[in-house]
């Protein structure tokens, strides 16, 4: 028993090294983490024998319980820098929220191979649009209102917590092409994280209540062991990346995000292949 757990102290220090990179991008880049997370959780879960099954819904419920103190931390170091756009944040709260239920609870219903698909195009998409782009190059001066204006972020919020992610992948790119500055972006994203990773995170714990054969430590689909090992790292690491940000220009900073949107669709689409 001993030496079984000696074996797993390297892949504890892995996800603990993981929680540090994912608080770091969310605060710099007003991304969840889950995009680090998730991998990380799944191949370790997958290691230690949980049930392909559900492998990847705990994966997801877990880094989305991940998201909310790191997303918190992020949110409000962008606050403190006047960087969060609180007409966006008031208009889009709702419908992220509403998406992010809907999207943990269709989650283990529907196969996510045309998901996974569909988000590794819009982010390729994007990043090639922000490395080739002009820096004013705009679909508009104003984020869409109205029924359009609601189907954005339900959309994203939908996704996102089927992905386990916080939304700031399609929200910062969203709301830079609609005439938002980058650092506005990032900052308005991270909040707007942290509300979309609460409904998702219960709703994942309802739904995998009961679940036969979860691993050791889980309230329904969330792993507190590898939300203990991530969130403490993760939320102490999201104030450094915000403060990052802000002693990067505009430039440096659209490159930095176009590239790790560039690793994301990489990432995606070598999962479905």
């Amino acid at each position: 028993m001993g030496d079984e757990i000696l074996s797993l102290l390297p892949f504890a220090l892995i996800i603990s090294l993981s929680g540090f990179i994912s608080g770091y991008m969310a605060g710099l880049l007003g991304v969840g983490g889950g995009i680090v997370i998730v991998p990380v959780l799944y191949y370790f879960l997958s290691l230690i024998g949980v049930s392909q099954d559900i492998v990847m819904h705990i994966s997801v419920a877990t880094s989305l319980a991940v998201i909310i103190p790191t997303g918190w931390r992020s949110y409000q170091s962008h606050k403190n820098n006047n960087s969060v756009d609180n007409d966006v944040l008031k208009a889009w709260l709702f419908p992220t929220m509403l998406g992010s239920v809907i999207g943990a609870n269709i989650a283990g219903i529907i196969s996510g191979f045309w998901l996974t698909f569909v988000f590794a195009v819009i982010a390729l998409l994007v990043s090639i649009n922000l490395f080739i782009s002009k820096e004013n190059l705009k679909f508009g001066e104003n984020i869409p209102k109205g029924i359009y204006g609601n189907i954005i972020p339900f959309s994203v919020g939908t996704l996102s917590s089927m992905l386990g992610i916080g939304g700031g992948t399609f929200n910062v790119s969203i709301m830079t092409l609609f005439g938002r500055s980058i650092h506005k972006a990032v900052g308005t994203a991270s909040g707007l994280g942290f509300y979309l990773a609460i409904p998702g995170t219960l709703f994942f714990i309802i739904t995998g209540w009961g679940e036969e054969s979860l691993p050791p430590g889980s309230l329904g689909y969330v792993n507190l062991i590898g939300l203990i090992l991530i969130a403490p790292i993760s939320t102490i690491a999201a104030p450094i990346g915000a403060r990052s940000a802000y002693n990067l220009n505009k430039k440096v900073l659209t490159n930095i995000f176009a590239i790790f949107l560039l690793f994301t669709s990489v990432r995606m689409f070598l999962e479905i292949l």
